[in-house]
């Protein structure tokens, strides 16, 4: 495998992995936690992002590292739109997780916005990828 495939690897498996953890707790896991017992949903809802992070973070890291492989090789407008998503995607997944800590009646449908944004961003992500 040359340089070029393995980063457009990591870029593209990355977001893949990040775009369907967000979209699933975006779409599951929230749906779940509003399933169980008022008092239980915070914690059941926590408890399941507690266990995606760990994923998250290295298909963040993999997504990273190589967009900004493949932008340091190609320099393609592209490649440069791709990492301003990205970038875009991880502050919108950093305040959600910042909201999250302590959420309260206010923050909970702006958290829940949010999260419907961050795989929006990454489907972007995903299709810019394909086009290359």
């Amino acid at each position: 495998m040359d340089r070029t495939t393995a980063l457009r690897t990591l870029r593209d498996v990355g977001a893949a992995a990040w775009f369907g953890g967000s979209l699933m707790g975006a779409s599951g896991l929230n749906a779940a936690a509003d399933e169980v017992a008022p008092a239980d949903r915070d914690r059941v809802a926590s408890a399941g992002w507690a266990r995606w992070s760990p994923i998250f973070r290295a298909a963040a890291v993999a997504h990273l590292i190589g967009s900004l492989g493949v932008l340091a090789q190609t320099r393609s407008k592209g490649a440069v739109l791709g990492l301003g998503l990205t970038t875009a995607a991880l502050g919108a997944t950093v305040g959600t997780a910042k909201l999250g800590a302590e959420p309260d009646d206010s923050t909970k449908e702006t958290i829940h916005k949010i999260e419907w944004a961050i795989p929006a961003l990454l489907a972007a992500v995903v299709a810019l990828g394909a086009r290359r």
